[in-house]
């Protein structure tokens, strides 16, 4: 049996018919109607999917403060990486820089408490990786050098 285009409205269903269609209630209808299925959590998403974030926070996480070079070193990351990463997350509010008047200039690096709640957010990480089966061993990352 061939379905007719006409069945499939373009744009945004009319409430009435959509109630018709999928027999309920107009009020209902039209709260599906103007539902949106976009993630509402896609700009923060957005951020901490960026390379290296999540493995920054944890890291300050379990340690913290941090000095910038420590951070590098411990996650063997590209000091380009690593300062773009971190400017962002100051930006947002998630880690707080501390900057001293020494020399040679020392600056710490540690999570504020917007930060830390995010540690509920690897607590139910590590119960799903647990669940089902992933490994839970840091990742180490070999560089491999040319030339």
């Amino acid at each position: 049996m061939e379905q007719s285009e006409s069945n499939y409205p373009n744009g945004k269903w009319d409430q009435k018919q959509l109630a018709k269609t999928v027999n309920i209630q107009p009020g209902l209808a039209a709260r599906f109607s103007n539902a949106s299925i976009a993630c509402p959590y896609g700009k923060l998403l957005e951020i901490l999917g960026k390379p290296h974030t999540l493995e920054i926070l944890y890291g300050l996480g379990i340690r913290s403060p941090l000095r910038f070079t420590e951070l590098q070193k411990y996650l063997d990351l590209q000091p380009k990486t690593v300062s773009a990463r971190l400017r962002e997350l100051v930006k947002l509010g998630i880690v707080a820089r501390h900057s001293y008047n020494e020399i040679p200039p020392r600056v710490d690096y540690e999570l504020t408490q917007k930060g830390h709640d995010l540690g509920k957010m690897f607590d139910a990480l590590h119960g799903w990786a647990r669940k089902y089966g992933y490994d839970e061993q840091p990742v180490h990352r070999s560089r491999v050098r040319t030339g």
